[in-house]
């Protein structure tokens, strides 16, 4: 397996932060202090691109839902973008597509958090 990695960089207002490797309990306290900062600069739009995640824990994808629980508190959102086939067979068996919303592309992502 690869080592985790985080990349982040502005997209406007959305904050786009690409992801590699596995996000497991070990790993997973990075993504946590990177998504805190960002909140703690009022950085509520975030998108997770998971195009390269090799593998992620329930445990992680439980507390991604409180991650964008607390961005949507403040009218932001956090959004999983390009998710693998397996990985998201996995967050749709867990029943997590209810409330994390995964996109196929940036752009539908981008679009996604327009206001009506």
């Amino acid at each position: 397996m690869r080592e985790f990695r985080i990349e982040q960089e502005s997209r406007g207002n959305i904050q786009l932060i690409h992801l590699q490797g596995s996000l497991d309990m070990y790993s997973f306290p990075r993504l946590e202090s990177q998504l805190q900062t960002l909140f703690q600069q009022g950085r509520y739009y975030v998108m997770l691109d998971c195009s390269q995640l090799d593998y992620i824990g329930s445990a992680g994808l439980g507390a991604l839902i409180g991650f964008a629980k607390q961005a949507r508190d403040h009218d932001g959102d956090l959004k999983l973008l390009r998710v693998p086939e397996r990985i998201y067979k996995i967050i749709e068996l867990l029943g997590f597509t209810k409330v994390l919303q995964v996109y196929t592309t940036e752009e539908i992502a981008r679009a996604s958090f327009q206001k009506p």
